[in-house]
């Protein structure tokens, strides 16, 4: 189809995607996140992927080598941008884990994660915070609206005019929720495959990490050597016997019939404040912002068909010089 072998195709989907956004990669990254399109038969193993780096006169028209990176022929300015976006990531993940520990102390969170660029340290120097959240069942509205308190209380809640260094709080998702198969757009999403791979893992109560990759065995079906992250302890927050304590006794509150009536005087008190577009966008079904009791996310800006549309373009420009 693309006069190119399996291994020849799959390193190639993979540094196109990156290439997006400016990152070149590793030889050891090229094999973790090796791209099969959801193809069968795509385990290879780094030797073998490296052999192929190194003999293929195919992909010796597209790729080329500088600094232990990898990256598109013409692009070697990615390199020293991936540096800069390093250098920029530990403050920012400072920041993250700040509003993370605050976080931790809410009744019903189960999982935090750092999510977007930031979670591979390639977040520009303009970027915000995104955080993703898994909360109980029936505890969303009030996780979000607590959330949002907290992040206002800290001065991380961004302005429309200033996001930088701020926390974005627009994703959350129940633990009734967690196949993520249901937000995507279009048959195929690889945006959404790389940023369930990418999670960075900051928070987890009950090992909901473990919970969301199992939901998500897909995930496998197009990144097969991708092995779920382990976090240091630099950028993990952890639970102590104090916040542990109180997690315990508000959840043990707020479980009753007080739990249910205060959540749905929540979502109430949130809908009415919520913008009339996120309200029309949902009500269209677009995958963009959903309002649920389960799902709540809100990316009016989401990009995902825009990056599948310039992977495709730019793969298909590569593949007519063959």
């Amino acid at each position: 189809m693309f006069n190119l072998n399996y291994l020849e195709l799959f390193i190639l989907n993979t540094i196109i995607y990156f290439d997006l956004f400016d990152y070149p990669l590793t030889l050891s990254e090229i094999c973790k996140f090796l791209s099969t399109g959801g193809m069968e038969g795509g385990s290879y193993t780094l030797l073998e992927i490296d052999e192929c780096l190194t003999t293929s006169k195919k992909l010796k028209k597209f790729i080329t080598t500088k600094r232990g990176f990898y990256f598109l022929k013409g692009r070697g300015e990615i390199i020293d941008i991936r540096l800069e976006r390093y250098a920029l990531a530990n403050p920012k993940f400072k920041i993250a884990l700040r509003a993370i520990n605050c976080l931790k102390y809410l009744p019903f969170v189960k999982f935090i994660a750092v999510c977007n660029n930031l979670a591979y340290s390639n977040a520009k120097a303009e970027s915000d915070i995104d955080l993703f959240i898994i909360t109980a069942k029936n505890r969303i509205w009030l996780v979000r609206f607590y959330s949002i308190f907290l992040m206002a209380l800290l001065g991380l809640r961004p302005p429309k005019t200033k996001v930088k260094d701020k926390i974005c709080l627009s994703f959350f998702v129940t633990e009734e929720a967690l196949d993520l198969t249901q937000i995507k757009v279009g048959a195929e999403d690889i945006y959404l495959v790389f940023w369930l791979a990418t999670l960075w893992p900051a928070y987890d109560r009950d090992n909901f990490y473990q919970k969301l990759i199992a939901a998500n065995a897909w995930l496998l079906k197009y990144l097969p050597n991708w092995q779920p992250v382990e976090p240091n302890l630099r950028y993990k927050a952890e639970d102590n016997y104090y916040n542990a304590t109180l997690y315990n006794l508000k959840e043990f509150v707020l479980k009753s019939f007080m739990g249910n009536w205060w959540e749905n005087l929540l979502k109430q008190i949130q809908l009415k404040f919520m913008s009339q577009k996120k309200k029309d966008l949902a009500v269209l079904g677009d995958k963009r912002v959903i309002i649920s009791d389960s799902i709540l996310k809100f990316h009016e800006n989401d990009r995902r068909m825009e990056y599948q549309e310039k992977f495709e373009k730019k793969r298909e420009e590569l593949l007519k010089n063959l």
